[in-house]
């Protein structure tokens, strides 16, 4: 997998997560499927979800990466990048970029 590259929204930065674009939403795990990242030399587990929204239609689904638990690892403010890289193990490294 390439690593997925996102600069960090207000909307990440309030609800602690990481929106997954539609066009790489294969290069993850489903969504409520626990995996681990590794952040700032820490292990986490997390998960993908799911949240149906009507912002066009016909209605569809955002996909984001449950971040609040390990986002004290990173800068994780508004207009930062972030990038997801996956690992041989499984895992996915999650670093500033």
């Amino acid at each position: 997998m390439k690593p997925y590259r996102r600069k960090l929204s207000a909307e990440d930065v309030d609800t602690g997560t990481i929106l997954i674009t539609k066009d790489r939403w294969s290069s993850f795990p489903p969504p409520m499927q626990e995996f681990s990242v590794e952040a700032g030399g820490a292990t986490f587990r997390t998960r993908i979800v799911a949240e149906p929204c009507s912002c066009v239609l016909p209605p569809h689904e955002h996909y984001h990466l449950e971040a609040g638990h390990f986002r004290d690892r990173l800068d994780f403010a508004r207009g930062v990048r972030i990038v997801l890289e996956a690992r041989e193990d499984g895992a996915y490294g999650v670093r500033n970029g």
